[in-house]
């Protein structure tokens, strides 16, 4: 009696079964390709965490401090117009000045020339620079129309003699006087008082300036920085 045969798998079948076998790539090896796909994945997600956490923390130790609006000479006496706030982050060791504590700085003088720009620190800010040897120091008190409307302390200017305000026409013979400007007491708008310069001179022509400023025949020319 003749045996019946078992079915046979069609050849497709056989062949993909012979595909696995032999090549081992299927569905389980297609998982393991995308597995380091998703840990570099995972991976850079956390580095642009960690890198937005540090940018946070930098900026969040930021602070507004002090810098200098307009170049500045030394000697001259710092008002809120020469400085301007901006927000920097603060190295260990850096004495900035923060804006919080611009009223202990105002009104001081300046003990180093500044540039535009620059932060300023306390040890930049001090008491008035004192005279040298050789100079005396005299306060001309002048009207408007007799000095440069900008003169600041630490410009150099000129005495020149003039003819009086009282119309004598008498002029005090002299040649002007070379001088630095230490500091300005702006008369009050409107007061028809006279603003007071404080010059140094040299001690050899402090005389001369104080009877000039005396005799109402004293004016100042400021000196351009490259005389």
């Amino acid at each position: 009696m003749a045996s019946t045969a078992a079915p046979t798998r069609t050849n497709g079948q056989r062949a993909s079964e012979g595909t696995r076998a032999a090549g081992g790539r299927g569905p389980t090896s297609r998982r393991h390709r995308q597995l380091p796909l998703v840990v570099v994945g995972v991976l850079a997600v956390i580095g642009f965490a960690l890198a937005f956490a540090d940018a946070s923390l930098h900026l969040g130790s930021r602070e507004q401090v002090l810098v200098v609006a307009q170049p500045l000479a030394a000697g001259q006496v710092l008002t809120s117009g020469d400085l301007r706030a901006v927000r920097v982050s603060t190295g260990a060791g850096l004495q900035v000045v923060p804006v919080a504590e611009e009223p202990s700085v105002v009104g001081r003088h300046v003990a180093v020339p500044l540039v535009a720009g620059a932060l300023l620190t306390s040890s930049e800010v001090g008491a008035a620079p004192a005279v040298g040897s050789g100079s005396d120091v005299v306060a001309v008190g002048l009207k408007a129309g007799g000095y440069p409307p900008d003169l600041a302390p630490g410009d150099r200017v000129q005495v020149v003699p003039v003819a009086s305000s009282s119309g004598s026409g008498n002029v005090t013979s002299g040649s002007p006087v070379a001088a630095t400007v230490l500091a300005v007491d702006a008369a009050p708008a409107g007061s028809g008082s006279p603003t007071v310069f404080s010059l140094q001179v040299s001690s050899t022509d402090a005389d001369e300036v104080a009877a000039l400023a005396a005799a109402g025949q004293a004016s100042l020319v400021e000196v351009g920085s490259g005389a």
